[in-house]
């Protein structure tokens, strides 16, 4: 089966990525980069000619800012519509153990029909509890497995992130979701030492032990394999092409993209779409095109 990279390195150099149109799972405590993942996985598929799309909790001017840091490419992605932000409009941060954060079933036929109608080929929805979550618990694995078949149908390579489960609710939709898709990913932190590490649980098909890496999030370049430095948190980053790694994890001729890089958000136009749990009568009407609102200079 075709696989595409996800733009981590040292995940794609030991598995050759994740397996194309297919839904994998990044699962992990908030603070150790998901957000961050997904944009680097979403900057891969635009640097191979991808359209693209993130569905994310965070509002869609941050994550215009943000997508900004990855550089130039990423930039004109956002801003020619190669990449669609779209944002979850009542998802409340923290609410992950609730039963009644769940989308309609005209929030997914949204979806898909932007899905659809910008060819999007990658994506990542960062965080899907707002879909996996069901009011019946003996409903979570056969709601999961129609949820994750449904946008695989669609042939478009997905990354969900989730939460580290906190509980027994939490716990049975991981692995719902762990027991339908090819690849899960469980990303960990050490609290005394502020270590990363990268996981992987499942990977369907490999023919040897993944074993755990050790990772480092670098502004602008998302997740690299080092380490932190226990004595001032420095991150140290293993070297990508020979030489001594660096601070910052980039060759000396070759700095990690600056936070002052981040383009105003004026300058940035995104769409923003109404996913939540309203009834769509009572949405506000669309501007732009059918589901959403164009917003940005």
């Amino acid at each position: 089966m075709h696989k595409e990279l996800t733009g981590i390195e040292f995940f794609d150099a030991s598995t050759g990525g994740v397996y194309a149109g297919r839904c994998w799972l990044l699962c992990g405590p908030s603070g150790v980069g998901k957000s961050a993942i997904s944009l680097q996985f979403l900057a891969q598929g635009i640097r191979s000619g991808q359209r693209a799309l993130l569905l994310s909790a965070r509002p869609a001017a941050d994550s215009a800012i943000w997508a900004a840091a990855y550089g130039p490419d990423m930039e004109h992605a956002v801003e020619s519509g190669a990449l669609t932000l779209l944002e979850y409009s009542h998802y409340v941060p923290g609410r992950d153990r609730e039963t009644n954060m769940m989308l309609p079933t005209e929030g997914f036929l949204e979806l898909q029909d932007i899905i659809e109608s910008q060819a999007v080929r990658r994506m990542a929805i960062d965080t899907v509890v707002p879909w996996v979550a069901a009011a019946q618990p003996d409903l979570v694995s056969e709601h999961v497995f129609s949820f994750v078949r449904a946008f695989e149908r669609l042939r478009c390579t997905t990354l969900l992130t989730l939460p580290r489960p906190v509980s027994s609710a939490a716990v049975r939709i991981k692995n719902a979701i762990d027991d339908v898709v090819p690849i899960s990913i469980t990303l960990s932190v050490d609290p005394t030492t502020s270590q990363k590490t990268w996981t992987t649980t499942k990977y369907l098909g490999a023919t040897r032990t993944l074993l755990p890496m050790p990772y480092v999030l670098v502004p602008g370049r998302g997740a690299v394999e080092g380490t932190e430095d226990s004595r001032n948190a420095a991150p140290i980053v293993a070297a990508e092409t020979g030489g001594a790694a660096s601070s910052t994890g980039a060759p000396a001729s070759a700095a990690a993209p600056s936070p002052g890089a981040f383009a105003p958000p004026a300058r940035v136009r995104f769409s923003q779409v109404l996913l939540s749990p309203q009834n769509p009568s009572e949405r506000p009407s669309p501007r732009g095109f059918r589901f959403g609102v164009t917003l940005g200079g």
